[in-house]
């Protein structure tokens, strides 16, 4: 026969194994004194660890954040309102847990010299380490104390309002009210501190910084002057026109007249030139209204009438005649002469307008000249004067600010407010005794069984057949274990599709113990034999097998109880030859006999036909080279043999190195009788399975 030596591994299972009520029922029977020490142990530990755990007293204090403002102190505030934010409210918290508050609290009460805060100063037979551990300095001290103390101090927010509760745990009432009460005059102590630091340097600054400002105004003012000085900007006033605009203006009027002047002038010059040129310089009214013109008007009136009056009586050569027309000729002159003469005064008068105007037009440019220089040098009048007034203004706003400062000076209310300080609690707060010893019972329990199934699944205090020299008439059989749900048709499959159930870790238990005996014995015949088949046999020795084959080793599986044939038939191989009975009368080869276990890499030998007289085949000579052959061939042959009342059980039981008796747990008593006779007759190591 040859045996593969590599087979393929099923799928990986997927299902949950069971643990029910049976199987608790069953475990707390075998192990219910190890449950009840490791009960006991445990209670007894918690109670002992309850007496010498010291008492704590936890006491609260409220503080709450006060939005209202006071109307009379609250002129200017240096400081902005503390606002009641749900941020600002942890803000708070993380102030009243700081560390510095807590050093303040901590010296205030000297706390450092307390041994509940300071390690150092506690009995060294309570800190063993202590001994070799160098000492710690003071600082090193203070911040221990001040680690403890943070540990011992909570402070967190109270729902939606802004009121904030702090806590305080110590092993003595007084102190921890004493302590938690410190804790919150310190944090408003802090808030006033904070308020009047603020105020004095705020005070400070303000003071140097309105001394740089005095400086900084007049500077700004005496540069508006000394700019005004060079560039004679000396205005009457705020609205009113510079000297050089009221010049400018002056000039402009009088330019207007001078230039009307002109105009006039030159029209009436223009008019007598005219005039005089055309012969009519009798009709110029500066010729008509002289005095002088009038009086030679009349004298050359008296000369014409005189030398008519001569022509009627003389001659024209006659002297009188000619005297008289001299007279009349000089009287011509002289009125030319007086007409030139107007004349000539209307064009003076006309060029003394004319550079009377031209002296405006040169005085008016230059009075331009300088109002537009003027104003240019005004713009940067104009930024100096505005910075000069932006500085002043700024100083006397930095002057009011100091006033406010100062007046507030004298009131600094907190932020917060203590509404309800700590009272000495009586009662301790911790430990809960009697709730932990309450616990501590089912815990010591759940102990207990987590123990006992540990220890059913790696199958401790079980005894190894073969480990006590496979002794077969020691008395009382030894139980190998308990297979739960080894009754189920299906019971043998759970190997495979629920490693991870009671059933497959029961098997995977007893598989250990096989394994464990291959030093003594290798390969090994174990024989399955029940009471009853209905008692699991078949699903034991099936599962055993699949077991022992996942974990690599060489299973055969001989389904002797050649009468039923049930290991095949849970196996769900169907009937097929040639099959063992063939085998073993040569009629066909024994590899070609041996069918695949579907569901594990374990071979299967079983008969088709039940022969008729089992007993006679398995005393066969031939049944026992098979034997023989299969050992050298593989390393477990699991035997799924018929009732231990059949006549053949003791004959196979012969060839077996071991043999498990199954049957239930409720009938104990009987099973071990059974296995007591067969341990009795047969040498093979002898064990009882119970399901």
């Amino acid at each position: 026969m040859s045996y593969a030596t590599t087979v393929s591994v099923s799928d990986p299972p997927t299902a949950e194994g069971r643990f029910g009520l049976a199987e608790l029922t069953g475990l707390l029977r075998r192990r219910g004194t190890l449950i009840r020490n490791v009960t006991l142990a445990v209670v007894g530990l918690t109670a002992l660890a309850l007496l010498l755990w010291p008492s704590s007293y936890s006491t609260t204090a409220v503080v709450m954040l006060d939005a209202r403002k006071n109307n009379v102190a609250d002129l200017s505030q240096v400081l902005a309102e503390l606002p009641t934010d749900p941020s600002s409210v942890q803000n708070q918290i993380q102030i009243l847990t700081s560390r510095d508050l807590a050093g303040q609290v901590i010296d205030r009460l000297d706390l450092t010299n307390d041994p509940e805060f300071n390690a150092a100063l506690g009995s060294r037979l309570l800190h063993p380490l202590a001994w070799f551990a160098p000492p710690k300095s003071a600082q090193a001290q203070r911040t221990g104390v001040v680690d403890v103390f943070l540990k011992h101090l909570t402070a967190e927010g109270m729902g939606l309002s802004t009121a904030v509760s702090v806590s305080f745990t110590a092993r003595e009432p007084d102190k921890s009210a004493r302590v938690v009460n410190a804790v919150v005059d310190a944090y408003i102590a802090s808030q006033v501190a904070q308020k009047s630091d603020a105020a004095r340097q705020t005070t400070s600054w303000l003071i140097s910084r309105i001394a740089e400002l005095g400086r900084d105004v007049q500077n700004a003012e005496a540069n508006v002057q000394a700019y005004k000085a060079r560039n004679g900007l000396n205005d009457a006033g705020e609205g009113t026109q510079s000297l050089v605009e009221q010049q400018l203006a002056a000039i402009n009027e009088q330019l207007v007249d001078a230039r009307a002047d002109l105009a006039e002038k030159q029209a009436n010059y223009d008019h007598i030139t005219s005039l005089v040129q055309s012969g009519h310089a009798a009709d110029v009214s500066q010729v008509v209204s002289s005095p002088l013109i009038v009086q030679l008007r009349g004298q050359q009136a008296d000369a014409i009438r005189a030398d008519a009056d001569l022509a009627s009586r003389y001659g024209p050569r006659h002297p009188k005649r000619l005297a008289a027309e001299s007279q009349k000729r000089d009287l011509d002159t002289k009125i030319d002469l007086e007409v030139q003469r107007i004349a000539g005064s209307v064009a003076n008068d006309v060029a003394v307008a004319r550079a009377q105007v031209k002296s405006l037009e040169t005085s008016l440019g230059h009075a331009q000249q300088e109002d537009n220089a003027q104003n240019l040098a005004r713009v940067r009048l104009k930024a100096l004067e505005a910075n000069a007034a932006s500085t002043r203004s700024m100083y006397e706003a930095f002057v009011v600010r100091l006033r406010e400062t100062q007046d507030q000076g004298g009131i600094t209310l907190p932020d917060a407010r203590v509404i309800s300080h700590a009272s000495a609690p009586v009662e301790p707060t911790s430990p809960p005794r009697f709730l932990i010893f309450a616990a501590s019972i089912p815990a010591g329990f759940l102990l207990g069984l987590l123990c006992a199934l540990l220890m059913e699944r790696a199958g401790l205090e079980l005894p190894l057949p073969v480990a006590r020299n496979l002794e077969p008439r020691r008395k009382p059989v030894p139980i190998v274990g308990y297979v739960p749900d080894a009754a189920s048709p299906v019971a043998a499959d759970l190997v495979i599709t629920a490693p991870h159930s009671g059933f497959a870790r029961a098997l995977s238990a007893i598989a250990a113990q096989l394994m464990s005996q291959a030093s003594a014995i290798a390969p090994m015949v174990v024989l399955v034999t029940a009471i009853d088949p209905r008692e699991g046999r078949s699903s034991v020795a099936i599962g055993l097998a699949r077991t022992l084959a996942t974990l690599n080793r060489k299973v055969v599986v001989l389904d002797a109880d050649l009468r039923a044939a049930t290991a095949a038939w849970s196996m769900g191989i169907p009937p097929r030859r040639p099959d063992l009975l063939d085998a073993l009368r040569k009629s066909a080869p024994l590899n070609r006999a041996a069918i695949r276990d579907p569901r594990s890499p374990a071979l299967v030998l079983r008969a088709v036909e039940a022969p008729r007289n089992p007993q006679a085949l398995w005393s066969s000579q031939e049944l026992r080279a098979l034997l023989v052959h299969l050992k050298r061939s593989v390393e477990f042959v699991i035997i799924d043999g018929p009732p231990v009342s059949a006549v053949e059980t003791r004959t196979i039981a012969a060839l077996s190195d071991a043999v498990l008796v199954v049957g239930f747990e409720r009938e104990a008593q009987a099973l071990r009788a059974v296995a007591s006779t067969i341990a009795a007759a047969q040498s093979a190591a002898v064990g009882i399975v119970h399901t």
